[in-house]
């Protein structure tokens, strides 16, 4: 092709004098396009190099841009090297082009991803196909328009158009999903970016892909790829099934082997949600795909990889729903250097809508955190070095060979067994002085027995496992320096990586009295076979930066949406927890709208003036108690909210067999799986469930099935959890009052989480009754009030509550 197709006459020119100054040389330029020309105008200098090769300087690109490069014989064809370089940078958008040294022939290894000019949607519009005749009236025979839902739609839309940071509070059934969808749909078709929807629970994420999103997509006739995105978890691995069917945990094990071998061989997208069966996570945590042993392109079975398969269809599609977790897994790689015009988990995106945003700091730092366990380090040890049955198996073993020879492998066992009882010896110190509590946080008043005690313990971890690294790195080495390597050295480079990570955690807690920007605490938790463990933890004390930078700066739209966002009419408290008070005031577009549900005749909130404080030691019996008296009046149909896990077990042992005689089932949280478990909660229109921490939001059972919810306590957090005692002492030495400015509003937000888990429909009525006497005794219990929409209200001793719950429930029940 003629340069004169592709270049700007002035550009020409330039090229052709860079490289006369360069002796002919390569040169590596950057070049712009005019995108109404779609011609090369404008051209820099990225790097110059021998007759040979060149240097790519990625730090130099940005999507849309060439990389244009000169071939001095004057032979235009791409070596593999080249062909490499244009796959990397056609993945960002960046075309990639070579030239003679007389710039009179250009050949176009990939073109770039010309940047359009932005195609911005009219708010009417939008408004209109939620609008009485609007496109879903047409779909739905009944369809009622929530001028609240418009407005949103509106906000959203300008969102989009001004490239904006957008926070919403949406009260329950306003239809905020419907209100970000459509111009999300419209924005990807008009636009051709892709939109990533990211959601907090497993329920809305599946609510949103399979049913909202080809309702609203079949309403705007159009035909957007989407695709649901889950972890890598989540999806079969062949390759080691393959390698499990041939050496089996134990013969329990075996026969749930066969069972996924069967499926495998039917089964399109290996995905674990397709079981017809639960495999233990036991059996399935070793044949899903897993970071840690994945070799990537160089596996034996990459074109049966169920995962690349999974990413491969993410890269086509326009519209991404995901879960926080997996989002955060994307940023944070994206922080450590692989930028965000690239693919990493997700491919490259800039349009970013955040549902269920109130549990964003939570997720983020749980994200953001590091942990260092003892099950976690010796599946890595595994990876490197095994012995069963006198086989010796692992990447060591596989990678000996006769350049290996003057390396002592033969001290690997003896550093594996120094590291895996330098733990134990270090978590059996800490069990000891943990006694009962399943948590403990270093704090300064815990310095010199971290220096006498731990600090020797965690030298004789660190100690052999910096051995074994450097070990493992010089094999690397030594393989490298070879023509043909197996796929077993790359795995040993990722393992070490990972030995490096857990170094660097060790590194932190050597120094931890000096960092007072993370908190540094320890969990118990048991491992598969019931042994309890520790975890060593470093989690940010602020996830205001890291958000920020993540997040709100490198995205041009972000909507973040959700039913609890303010505390009292206010988006300070969630707002400052994330750094959104970083973003330009310009930038921020704001916006409450109010649920449409009208809770003051089909709510009934009661309080009994009479029941023991929830400090008191005679608390949990009076709760036992009149548990029974109220589910056997309302006849069952309730959720029952605990704060504590101990409480619910106590109390389900009490109140189980009276209902159970008058035939009213009733669940507990731990029963059974979290979605089965609702599911036959739904299922049972007079069953009870008792729960506590998840189920205070996600839950959505709409009709007969939820008549009651009882709320035992304010949801006020332990103030001694690591990371709550920590912020918390952290708000105290800025000189500002900890409950007020943080446990307060937190608990504010999960108590309307949680009220909010009875009216899920405009038909559905019930009663709310909240078994602390502090929301009619303390100052603060009128902000809990407040936080909820208004409703009918009873405080009154508890037998009169329990008549005027009665009362109420039979006359909605009879009006319907």
């Amino acid at each position: 092709m003629k340069v004169q197709e592709r270049f700007s006459k002035d550009t020409i020119e330039f090229l052709r004098t860079a490289i006369e100054e360069a002796g002919g040389r390569e040169v590596l330029f950057i070049a712009k396009v005019d995108v109404k020309t779609e011609k090369i105008h404008e051209v820099t200098v990225g790097a110059r190099g021998t007759r040979e090769t060149v240097p790519a300087l990625f730090a130099h690109m940005e999507r849309g841009d060439v990389v244009v490069h000169n071939h001095p014989s004057g032979l235009l064809e791409p070596s593999q090297a080249d062909l490499n370089v244009a796959g990397s940078l056609g993945q960002n958008g960046i075309g990639f082009w070579i030239i003679d040294n007389l710039v009179t022939e250009v050949y176009a290894v990939c073109e770039p991803l010309l940047i359009a000019e932005q195609q911005n949607l009219e708010e009417d519009f939008v408004a209109e196909i939620l609008s009485e005749a609007g496109a879903f009236s047409r779909l739905l025979a009944h369809y009622e328009p929530r001028s609240q839902q418009i407005a949103l739609s509106k906000l959203f839309t300008r969102g989009f158009n001004t490239s904006s940071v957008v926070s919403a509070e949406a009260g329950t059934g306003v239809g905020k999903s419907f209100a970000y969808l459509v111009p999300s749909i419209l924005w990807a078709e008009a636009n051709k970016e892709r939109v990533v929807i990211a959601t907090a629970t497993i329920n809305l994420q599946q609510q949103i892909f399979e049913k909202d999103l080809p309702f609203v997509q079949k309403a705007l006739g159009t035909r957007l790829r989407s695709v649901l995105v889950k972890g890598r978890r989540n999806y079969l691995c062949p390759s080691r099934l393959e390698d499990e069917l041939r050496d089996p945990l134990n013969s329990d094990s075996l026969e749930t082997l066969k069972r996924i071998q069967e499926w495998a061989q039917v089964t399109k997208n290996g995905d674990v949600q397709e079981l017809s069966f639960f495999p233990s996570d036991a059996v399935w945590s070793r044949v899903c795909s897993d970071a840690d042993v994945c070799s990537g392109m160089r596996c034996a079975k990459q074109e049966e990889c169920f995962l690349a398969k999974a990413r491969k269809e993410a890269a086509g599609s326009s519209i991404l729903v995901a879960n926080h977790h997996l989002l955060f897994a994307d940023l944070s790689l994206r922080l450590e250097g692989f930028g965000f015009e690239t693919t990493v988990v997700l491919p490259p995106f800039q349009r970013l809508i955040l549902d269920e945003a109130h549990n964003l700091e939570k997720s983020a730092t749980s994200y953001f955190s590091s942990e260092f366990s003892r099950p976690f380090l010796q599946k890595q040890l595994n990876r490197l070095y095994r012995k069963r049955r006198n086989l010796e198996t692992g990447l060591i073993p596989a990678l000996r060979g006769v350049f290996t020879q003057d390396l002592d492998l033969g001290v690997v066992p003896n550093l594996l067994a120094q590291i895996l009882d330098g733990i134990d010896a270090s978590d059996k110190q800490f069990l000891e002085v943990m006694g009962t509590e399943s948590s403990l946080r270093l704090t300064r008043d815990k310095e010199g027995w971290w220096e006498s005690q731990m600090m020797p313990a965690l030298i004789g971890i660190q100690r052999p496992l910096l051995k074994l690294l450097e070990l493992s790195l010089r094999i690397v080495e030594l393989w490298d320096e070879q023509e043909e390597r197996p796929s077993e050295v790359q795995e040993l480079k990722t393992t070490a990586r990972r030995l490096e990570g857990f170094s660097r955690i060790l590194d932190k807690f050597k120094k931890w009295s000096d960092d007072p920007g993370n908190v540094f605490w320890f969990q118990k938790l048991k491992d598969g076979q019931g042994k309890t463990h520790l975890v060593w933890t470093v989690s940010p004390l602020s996830i205001q930066d890291v958000f920020y930078e993540a997040v709100f700066r490198p995205f041009k739209t972000v909507l973040l949406t959700s039913a609890t966002l303010t505390v009292q009419g206010k988006f300070t408290f969630w707002g400052t927890r994330l750094g959104l008070n970083r973003v330009e005031a310009e930038r921020r577009l704001f916006g409450i709208f109010p649920s449409p549900y009208d809770y003051e005749q089909r709510v009934l909130l009661g309080v009994p003036t009479d029941f023991p404080s929830p400090s008191s030691s005679e608390y949990q019996q009076a709760l036992e108690g009149y548990l029974k008296t109220l589910l056997l009046a309302s006849k069952g149909s309730a959720l029952v909210l605990f704060t504590s896990y101990e409480s619910l077990r106590r109390a389900h042992a009490s109140v189980a067999p009276l209902l159970a005689q008058q035939g009213i089932a009733i669940y507990k949280q731990g029963d059974d799986d979290r979605s089965r478990l609702l599911d036959r909660f739904k299922a049972e229109v007079e069953s009870v469930l008792f729960a506590t921490d998840s189920f205070w939001e996600g839950v959505d059972s709409p009709g007969e099935t939820l008549r009651l919810l009882v709320i035992c306590k304010l949801p006020f957090r332990v103030p001694s959890e690591p990371i709550l005692a920590a912020r918390l002492e952290s708000l105290a030495n800025l000189g500002q009052d900890p409950f007020l400015s943080y446990s307060l509003p937190e608990a504010l937000t999960r108590f309307a989480q949680g009220f909010g888990r009875l009216i899920r429909h405009t038909t559905d009525y019930g009663a709310v009754i909240v078994l602390d006497n502090r929301i009619v005794q303390k100052n603060y219990g009128k902000a809990f009030l407040d936080s909820i929409p208004l409703t009918k209200r009873i405080f009154a001793l508890s037998s009169q509550i329990t008549r005027e719950v009665v009362d109420f429930l039979t006359g909605w029940n009879r009006k319907l």
